[in-house]
């Protein structure tokens, strides 16, 4: 991601901020079996959005990469329901 242009960069962003809303709504309406339809299921998807957001970072944050990232935390929130009693 680094290497990539700035406007390289912005358009995965959105892309990959849409997919990841996407995600989370169907999380939401849906539960876990969402995950069923990726290859890396809950655990490689989850693990592949937080990535994402690391490597969007590190090539330079931005509005898109921090409501990737706040996105990304909520789907991480609604996937595991019991992270919230080990956050309190």
């Amino acid at each position: 991601m680094a290497g990539e242009d700035a406007d390289t960069r912005l358009v995965s962003a959105a892309d990959k901020l849409s997919n990841a809303r996407d995600i989370l709504m169907d999380v939401r309406a849906d539960g876990d079996q969402t995950f069923e339809r990726f290859q890396g299921k809950k655990e490689g998807t989850l693990w592949y959005y937080r990535t994402l957001v690391g490597e969007f970072r590190r090539a330079g944050s931005n509005v898109l990469v921090e409501e990737l990232d706040r996105v990304v935390t909520e789907l991480e929130r609604v996937a595991d329901p019991g992270n919230l009693l080990r956050e309190d």
